[in-house]
This record gives structure tokens, sequence and C-alpha cells, in this order.
């Protein structure tokens, strides 16, 4: 690689994790590798920082893992000093006007909040939630909400697919911005917020520049961080998030980061 790389940045689901929800062997060896590079290794996803910051454990990288940014972009929490940042929050009226717009679908509401789940239903894929971030599951209707981090739209599917539809027909919401995380879930966030931004407030921190961190994803909510920075797209990306990257490696079951820092760093 020509670049000097001083900060990874991975994606979780889809891009560190396997469809399993585990990291490889070779990958988390690659990883243990880096400090003795001088790289730092960072967790951009998503996911609650609280619950990564537990879970990092679990997958084995606790202690390689040294900033974690969550929320999409709107937290970074570093795991030496344990200082947590938080930015661009979504407004309650951001908040009011997806669930008035969605009001017609067969989905559920979820916010993160420190150590719980609260969601405006409780179902399997709710609860599921919950569980994978050792969260305490809280049945709510979030109206005591000003600010949130991030909002969660959780469905079947088959009603994602007609959730997208419905914002592929009408203008852009001004008030938030959807993105898909999964395939029973998107993302709602301040409508300035990406990863990238998130990031770039970080590098400002750091005194890096965007030719120094290398970043990997695999959907769109990745989409801004792998086209803005170093990106490397796992071999499972979205088609757009492959056009927009600078590398391609293999896919997250086929050990896609931990070939790539093999064979580039």
């Amino acid at each position: 690689m020509k670049e000097t790389i001083r900060l990874i940045m991975a994606d979780v689901d889809g891009t560190l994790l396997t469809d399993e929800k585990k990291i490889t062997l070779r990958t988390r060896d690659a990883i243990a590798s880096l400090a003795a590079k001088g790289i730092r290794f960072g967790i951009a996803t998503g996911r609650s920082p609280y619950a990564v910051r537990m879970l990092v454990h679990d997958w084995g990288i606790a202690d390689c893992t040294d900033l974690i940014l969550g929320f999409n972009g709107g937290a970074v929490y570093d795991t030496a000093t344990g200082e947590m940042q938080e930015f661009y929050p979504l407004s309650r009226e951001g908040r009011e006007a997806l669930m008035e717009d969605l009001k017609g679908f067969a989905c559920a509401f979820g916010v993160y909040d420190r150590e719980e789940y609260h969601a405006t239903v409780r179902d399997a894929i709710t609860e599921r939630t919950a569980n994978m971030n050792h969260f305490t599951f809280v049945e709510d209707d979030l109206k005591h909400y000003d600010t949130v981090n991030k909002v969660l739209v959780t469905a079947v599917p088959e009603e994602i697919g007609r959730i997208l539809a419905y914002y592929s027909s009408r203008e852009k919401p001004e008030l938030y911005a959807v993105s898909q995380s999964g395939k029973d879930r998107l993302e709602v966030v301040n409508p300035e917020l990406t990863k990238s931004k998130g990031m770039a407030i970080l590098c400002r921190q750091l005194g890096l520049s965007n030719e120094n961190v290398l970043t990997f994803g695999d959907m769109m909510n990745d989409y801004e961080m792998i086209r803005d920075y170093v990106g490397v797209a796992m071999g499972n990306a979205d088609e757009p998030v492959k056009e927009a990257a600078r590398y391609v490696t293999a896919s997250n079951n086929e050990d896609g980061i931990g070939v790539f820092i093999e064979e580039n760093l």
C-alpha cells in the first residue's frame, strides 16, 4: 500500500463478525498484530458504544481495541481513558416525524439508553436486539425522550423492503436520515450525521489525515466512511460500497479483514 496507515476502523455486522456473529481466529490475530506496527484499531458501528465496550470481551479483541465509534458516528468511546464523547443527536422533531411517517407500517421503533434497549413493541426482533447487546429490554413509547443518539426501526425483511420502497418514492426527509444496516433493521439518525463525520472529529483530535485511516465496511451506512477514507469493501458488500472503495477484500465469512491486513500491512 502507498498510504501510511495509523488507524483502522471496522464496521461490525457483516464486516468484523461472521454471519454467526463471531470473529475468526485469523482476523483476531491480524488485529492483535497491529499495535506492533504502530497502528491503532477501532470499531465504527451503528451499535451502542456502551454495548460494544462489553462485547469486545466476548469477541476476544478487548486488549487490542482502542476506540469505539458508535451510533453511526454519533459517539466515540476511548477504551484507555473511559471517556465518552457524543455529537449530532437526533432531535425530538426528527423522531416524531419518523414515527408519524411510518405509522402505517408493521415495525418497531427502538433507542439505546445506556445499558437498556427501549422499544415500542416487544417481539422476537426487538428482544434479540437487546439480548445481542447484553442490554435489558424495556417496552416504551419513547415520547419522553428529547434527543436520542439514533432510532432503530426493526421489522421482518419483507416489511423493511416496503419501507425502503416508500422512501425511494418520496422526497428525502428533512429532519432525519435513514440507512439500512441489516435485513431486518434501519438506522435513523440526525441528517447531518454519518460515520464519516464522526470519524472526522476523531481524526482532528488525533492529528490524522484521511489518508492515515483505513476503513472496512459492507452496507450503505458504511458508504461515506468507505468513500472518504482509505476504504476497503468486504466481498459481501453492497455494490455502491464496492464502487466507492479503494480496495475490495474477501467476505466477512472468509477472513476478509485478516486477509487484507496480512497482505497489505
